[in-house]
């Protein structure tokens, strides 16, 4: 008895013809904005392949909700008021109003159910598309999300076939970073990093070693503190650091939260910055210009990360190329006082 044919789906489809599963998706639902010589090829390729598509799923798809969800995985606390989403959320916002889109942002209760935030939408299909914050890398709802037929932007690194990223420069940043305090003269430089299991996480750290080995200093291990991105634990390995009696001159902070934790740790223990120590961040949040000393830091352009995610989103749903699959933003060291070296 020979075996049953391999039922075709609609990724199949869309690799043979060269365009993402939510094109082929658009072409089946008779979307208007699909251009005439997308919509043949498409339809030439579900011919060729005898692709019979769900008629329940076809329905769903033509019937646009005219939302797009943001997933934020493993939502934490302080989330919300970190002046990093807000920008994120200005720069979506403003384009999606363009297009007379809703934004949806679906978030977990606490961080042991994370599938929370993937359920809400790819359960009940609330969305037309799909922007996912960065995550964990050992979050295995990430492929459900790239496999659920949803157009999916991701902001951060992740190489998977069908999905569009945004991405920060975050080695490149946070080698300028260590690079600078180096060339002030710094030598003993602590990292206080975020989640490492993050990617940006893991990536400002490598910018980080790779600076240090590029300028002969060799990293060790009590130099690398691990904390949670907040400024509450900032100030943890502010006092932490000094409590240990590890010998530093500088501390590159995983972002500007964690810096001013660390500079309210160091001034309560009479350290003084710059003079002891030099400081400096990543993100450069409104706060970095009006703490005292000022905060040097590394500025990522979030409202435009925010804006392209929502571009690529939006021209993929309505039939029109992406541009890059991969777009990666370039950060900028902004110099302040707290290195010693004055503002710009």
């Amino acid at each position: 008895m020979s075996k049953p044919r391999k039922r075709v789906t609609i990724r199949d489809v869309a690799k043979i013809a060269g365009v993402s599963p939510a094109t082929v998706s658009l072409v089946l639902g008779g979307d208007p904005r699909v251009n005439e010589k997308t919509r043949k090829h498409v339809l030439d390729t579900v011919e060729r392949l005898q692709y019979t598509p769900n008629e329940i799923g076809r329905i769903m798809r033509s019937q646009r909700i005219g939302a797009i969800a943001f997933i934020i995985p493993n939502t934490s606390s302080h989330v919300f008021s970190h002046p990093y989403f807000s920008q994120l959320l200005e720069g979506m916002t403003e384009v999606m109003n363009r297009y007379n889109y809703n934004l949806l942002i679906s978030t977990t209760p606490n961080e042991k159910d994370e599938a929370v935030a993937y359920d809400k939408i790819l359960r009940n299909r609330r969305a037309d598309g799909i922007i996912l914050s960065s995550a964990s890398i050992h979050d295995d709802n990430l492929l459900r999300a790239a496999d659920s037929g949803y157009p999916v932007v991701y902001l951060g690194k992740w190489f998977h076939p069908d999905v569009l990223t945004v991405e920060r420069d975050d080695f490149g940043g946070a080698y300028q970073a260590t690079e600078h305090l180096i060339k002030l003269g710094r030598r003993r430089i602590v990292h206080v990093s975020g989640p490492l299991d993050h990617q940006e996480s893991l990536d400002r750290l490598e910018g980080y070693k790779q600076a240090l080995a590029d300028h002969k200093i060799l990293f060790e291990n009590e130099w690398l503190m691990e904390k949670d991105f907040s400024r509450e634990s900032g100030y943890r390995a502010g006092m932490e650091l000094v409590d240990a009696g590890i010998a530093f001159d500088a501390v590159f902070a995983g972002n500007d939260l964690m810096a001013i934790g660390l500079l309210k740790a160091f001034k309560e223990r009479g350290i003084a910055v710059p003079r002891d120590v030099s400081l400096v961040g990543f993100d450069d949040i409104e706060m970095a210009s009006v703490v005292s000393p000022q905060l040097t830091t590394v500025r990522q352009p979030m409202k435009l990360i925010g804006a392209l995610a929502a571009e690529k989103l939006m021209n993929v749903l309505h039939g029109e190329p992406p541009g890059e699959r991969r777009t990666k933003v370039t950060t900028e060291l902004i110099i302040r006082e707290s290195c010693g070296s004055g503002a710009n």
